[in-house]
């Protein structure tokens, strides 16, 4: 199973939620960028960590949305 996180530009604030559980998946500046690979655990714990809920997870391989449900 791979997991895509999408953020939403017009939705993120920039708290940096993301990248600080996720360093080497997410950069902030003045929105959130993704720029590496995680496991699905690891993308899931970072979008339920943006306060903003500016990011969607989908499963690769069937498109669902996963996060948010």
């Amino acid at each position: 199973m791979r997991y895509k996180p999408i953020v939403e530009d017009d939705v993120c604030l920039a708290h940096g939620d993301c990248a600080v559980v996720a360093p080497d998946l997410f950069h902030v500046d003045e929105v959130a960028q993704v720029t590496g690979e995680g496991t699905p655990e690891l993308i899931l714990e970072a979008a339920r960590a943006c306060p903003a809920a500016a990011i969607t997870v989908i499963d690769e391989e069937t498109g669902q949305v996963v996060y948010p449900t």
